[in-house]
């Protein structure tokens, strides 16, 4: 059935609290108060089966006695009371409720039935819950607390969502104290109806959201976490944090909530492919979402770097290029109005050099001789004797009102600089202590632009497969359950990707005879289901002529045999030598239990695990998503030719990742599949050798 909409938890006009108390140490009780401090203006009703007043409020006994319409509930009842006050709850007409009570999956097993039994009720219910085991749901600009903890926050532009409960209670504490606004801030909790996803297409809609931010645990469903994050990011910047990086804050995050922390490389693959960005710290998070929410676009990675102290110009020259900002030297035309307006010592190039006893004027004049150029800018103060703080401030606001890049701040020191960063942050322009931060928020800013600019439909799917062909590759490839590249390459090649003509031989002297049919040096590896890297075991011969094969692979036999003892031998491959290759990569699939089939392409041959240079997108991807994959790789350089050797066809190989794609999303039941090496050649691409798994089974 279609679920209700979240309509009510974003514009509700009657909110319930059900366990309302008088006891503000309570639950119930803080949730009700905090209704009241904040003025919410809608109407308010007190639940309370034992008392008729709370906290000066007429209360009613039941839901069941509200005679008027409520929007949103508020439920802070203990857990086992939970499942039938929402079942009154939905007798009475009430569309949405947010539950507070813990006791549900994260409370052992009791808890975990519990939520079962709940989740099975929600599925057919016509009412959306966020919860249960959550701080609750703050909707500043409507005046709405729903939650336990202390205080509120300042109406803004940040919709930010959390899974974690007690990370927003340090949010709320913190952007108090940085003047930090927010249209939403809202704890998930166990998630038993409302996820990260649906909350994604609600602020994407959120007219108050300009910004979205959260920080995630785990993902309900990687395809749909995908599909609502992509959307979103092409309407407002994302910026999202996911703890559980690490196999021992995985399973932290299971101990946490009961929830899986997935995988973290198909995580990193989906936000980067959907245009949104991943930081690593809160931190970081908040740096960019102060840099984002003035809301001017960066107009490319150009930054042009003003400061009252060579150090400061120094570190942050320094940072910008370790994010590929650009600090260009400025143009003589703008170069000549500063040196107009500065003191002969002051350094105009870039950084700009206002020298140490800048006043406030000063900034204000250089400023504006910079107007008109197309760069974001990063104006910095370091305290001296005579400094103005405040009126450096009040300069910088004046002179960049019609800037139309990003304006961000650094003012560097405590107490002498304070009263200039309240008047920055006042007035909307982002302020950091160090120059690293404010040019790595910067960075992200200009990061997420470029991804909106490029922004392309979703892959076509490849015209040229041979479906008659597949079909038989396919069930060949089932039958086997384990595949080498015998059984791999008809899958390959169904979909036009070429594949090194290969021919299996049961013994040393047949092998000596396909050689000589194939009239070309060859090679020779071993074929064991047990065996996945042949080289290790003296299991592959390279260039030898059709005269050597037979001696080759009987000495490879008794090597293979000596090593794996217990190997099964199913005979050797011959295989035509491939020559001219630029580099070897490897181009593989997995398919991860939240986000289906991933894809990745790295360099390879037998040094890929020492490399580890791969770069991984969820399947499929079309040719030009491909390309800018194989940009990504540190090695890149090597497949644009250098010193003399030439370069890889970069758009035959696209071609051939974007393939290999498109193959590993329409294949049901593969489960994992490799071609390594994958010859890069001026010529186009060419699998080498192929291994992978297939389920007997027709559905993922």
């Amino acid at each position: 059935m279609s679920r209700p909409g979240l309509a009510p938890f974003f514009e509700a006009h009657a909110v319930a609290v059900i366990g309302a108390s008088g006891n503000v140490s309570k639950v119930g009780g803080s949730v009700l108060a905090n209704l009241r401090a904040a003025g919410f203006p809608g109407r308010l009703v007190a639940v309370n089966a034992a008392r008729p007043v709370v906290q000066g409020l007429p209360a009613v006994p039941s839901i069941l006695d509200v005679t008027e319409p409520i929007d949103l509930a508020v439920i802070a009842v203990p857990a086992p009371a939970v499942l039938d006050t929402l079942k009154q709850c939905v007798t009475k007409g009430v569309p949405a409720a947010v539950v507070i009570s813990a006791g549900f999956r994260e409370a052992g097993e009791e808890g975990r039935a519990r939520e079962t039994e709940l989740r099975a009720w929600l599925r057919e219910a016509p009412l959306r819950l966020i919860g249960p085991n959550c701080l609750g749901w703050i909707r500043p600009g409507q005046r709405l607390n729903l939650t336990f903890a202390p205080g509120m926050p300042a109406a803004g532009t940040l919709g930010f969502f959390s899974h974690s409960g007690a990370l927003g209670t340090a949010i709320l504490d913190w952007s108090r104290e940085h003047r930090l606004g927010f249209s939403l801030l809202a704890s998930l909790g166990n998630q038993a109806d409302v996820d990260e996803t649906d909350l994604l297409g609600a602020l994407a809609d959120d007219a108050d959201t300009r910004v979205i931010l959260g920080y995630l645990e785990g993902v309900a469903d990687g395809r749909a976490f995908f599909a609502a994050l992509s959307a979103a990011a092409a309407r407002k910047p994302c910026v999202l944090m996911k703890a559980g990086r690490s196999l021992e804050g995985a399973r932290a995050v299971s101990s946490h909530t009961g929830a899986l922390a997935g995988s973290d490389r198909a995580f990193d693959a989906a936000v980067r492919q959907a245009g949104a960005l991943r930081v690593t710290t809160l931190e970081e998070m908040f740096d960019v979402a102060r840099a984002l929410v003035a809301g001017r676009t960066p107009p490319g990675r150009r930054v042009i770097l003003l400061t009252n102290g060579g150090g400061l110009g120094i570190l942050a020259t320094d940072a910008a290029h370790d994010v590929a900002l650009a600090v260009t030297p400025l143009p003589e035309p703008t170069r000549a109005r500063l040196s107009a307006v500065l003191p002969p010592h002051a350094a105009t190039a870039n950084p700009v050099d206002l020298i140490g006893d800048a006043t406030p004027s000063r900034y204000g004049d250089a400023l504006q001789a910079l107007a008109g150029e197309s760069a974001s800018l990063v104006v910095m103060l370091a305290p001296q004797a005579a400094t103005d703080a405040a009126g450096v401030a009040r300069a910088v606001l004046g002179a960049t009102r019609d800037w139309p890049a990003p304006v961000l701040g650094v003012f560097a020191g405590g107490a002498r600089v304070h009263p200039g960063i309240t008047v920055l942050e006042d007035a909307g322009v982002p302020c950091y202590p160090f120059p690293e931060r404010a040019v790595r928020a910067l960075a992200h800013a200009v990061a997420l632009a470029e991804h909106r600019r490029r922004r392309r439909p979703a892959a076509a799917p490849v015209s040229s497969v041979d479906r008659g062909r597949l079909s038989t590759a396919v069930a060949g490839a089932r039958a086997a359950g384990t595949l080498g590249i015998l059984e791999g390459a008809p899958l390959l090649e169904a979909y036009g990707i070429d594949v090194v003509t290969v021919r299996l031989a049961r013994t040393p002297a047949e092998a000596a005879q396909v050689a000589r049919a194939l009239g070309t040096p060859v090679a020779i590896k071993i074929v064991s289901p047990d065996i996945t890297h042949k080289t290790d075991v003296g299991g592959v011969a390279l260039g030898l002529a059709a005269a050597e094969v037979a001696a080759a692979a009987e000495s490879m036999l008794v090597r293979v045999g000596r090593a794996r003892p217990g190997a099964r031998l199913d005979g050797i491959l011959v295989q035509a030598m491939a020559g001219g290759s630029v580099a070897e990569l490897l181009l593989g699939m997995v398919r991860d239990p939240q986000f289906g089939p991933l894809v990745m392409v790295g360099f390879g041959g037998i040094f890929v695990e020492i490399l580890g240079d791969t770069a991984t997108r969820l399947a499929p991807v079309d040719a030009a998503e491909a390309r800018a994959m194989l940009g990504e790789l540190r090695m890149a350089p090597a497949l644009r030719g250098f010193r003399g050797r030439p370069a890889a066809d970069l758009d035959a190989l696209a071609e051939t990742v974007s393939r290999f794609s498109r193959l590993v999303s329409d294949v049901p039941g593969l489960l994992e599949l490799e071609i390594n090496p994958l010859l890069a050649t001026p010529l186009g691409a060419r699998a080498l050798d192929v291994r992978g798994r297939i389920s007997g089974e027709e559905t993922p």
